[in-house]
């Protein structure tokens, strides 16, 4: 266990050392002025929670997107929640990690997934059309669909491959009785010969069981529908006689249609349906019965919208203000009723 914990620690350092000269060769500013030469101080770096390893992301994160550039720009130092949310947006729109992944984001995370999650964030800056001059050529979208295309084209390739086909369809012969053993992990030949008998005579043990389940169901469900055996009683039969005369009356049914629909119908099925004549008396009547409803009906329709016209002429008049001769507006029940007053007063004034 000390062993492989080593080397584990081991390849993690020489992952952070890979990583960090990469950097150096693309020319990140937070990591120009540094020069450390221990693998150990490089991981600690790169893999440890701090200001300085939050702007070697944020830069390379402006690198592969010039949008979050302009974005990281506009917001204050104290607004760091804000850039981790957006780079670990950029890593869910690359497909190396979740929107939710904002320890990887911290440096929380493991410190080989967090080299991992940084070497696929510089492959990306990499690219042969952005990997030189000081503004990457390429923008994010055309990125996304170069990794995309070349994806495609690796997995296209592996499912064409013979050799993909062979490993879905293995032909695996027997193997020597000398190299089972080792096959099997180490273990006796015997012992593991114990454990499958004891695992086989479980499974035979559990199958049995379920067959005598299913054969007394069988038999409870065949007592419930003696009816339908060959040695029935006469009158337990009466059910099945009855089932075979309306299946009986149904096919005869059915062939009957069928008859009449090839002699009859089937004529008239690919045609367009006969003219009927209009001449005799009957229709005639009905046409004329129908001409008068038909006129009856516009009377009706024309009486409405008069009415309703004359109604409507009749509120405007009543609501609607105009000038009588005057310089006043008032409506025509306010007219009539000044006129009345005008009427008394004239009556009045001439009888007293």
């Amino acid at each position: 266990m000390a062993v492989c914990l080593e080397s584990t620690v081991g390849l993690e350092a020489a992952l952070a050392s890979s990583l960090f000269y990469k950097l150096k060769e693309l020319q990140c500013p937070p990591v120009e002025g540094l020069f450390l030469t221990e693998p150990e101080s490089m991981q600690e770096l790169l893999c440890t929670p701090s200001i300085h390893r939050l702007d070697i992301l944020e830069w390379i994160c402006a690198r592969i997107s010039p949008l979050l550039q302009g974005q990281f720009s506009t917001l204050k130092e104290s607004q760091t929640d804000v850039k981790i949310k957006e780079m670990a947006r950029l890593g869910f729109q690359l497909m190396i990690c979740q929107a939710e992944d904002l320890d990887l984001i911290k440096g929380l995370a493991t410190p080989q997934r967090q080299l991992s999650f940084m070497n696929e964030l510089v492959d990306v800056i990499r690219c042969p059309d952005c990997a030189t001059g000081e503004a990457p050529s390429c923008s994010f979208e055309e990125t996304c669909m170069s990794r995309v295309q070349s994806t495609e084209e690796l997995l296209k390739e592996m499912f064409s491959s013979p050799h993909f086909q062979s490993v879905r369809n293995p032909e695996c012969n027997p193997w020597p009785s000398d190299i089972k053993p080792l096959l099997l992990g180490g273990e006796p030949l015997q012992k593991r010969n114990t454990l499958a008998a004891k695992t086989k005579d479980a499974h035979l043990e559990e199958y049995q069981k379920m067959l005598r389940e299913t054969s007394e169901t069988l038999d409870e469900l065949k007592e419930e529908c003696s009816f339908l055996g060959s040695d029935a009683l006469p009158d337990s039969s009466t059910v099945v006689q009855a089932l075979k005369l309306a299946v009986s009356d149904f096919l005869l049914l059915t062939s009957t249609f069928s008859q009449i629909y090839e002699d009859e119908f089937k004529a008239h099925c690919s045609r367009p349906a006969p003219q009927i004549s209009d001449c005799g008396p009957l229709f005639q009547s009905v046409h004329v019965s129908l001409g008068i409803c038909s006129k009856e009906l516009q009377a009706i329709a024309q009486f409405s919208e008069t009415s309703d016209r004359i109604v409507s002429a009749v509120h405007s008049r009543q609501v609607e203000k105009e000038a009588w001769g005057g310089s006043s507006m008032m409506t025509l029940s306010s007219k009539i009723e000044q006129l009345r007053k005008k009427y008394e007063h004239f009556h009045t004034a001439l009888h007293g």
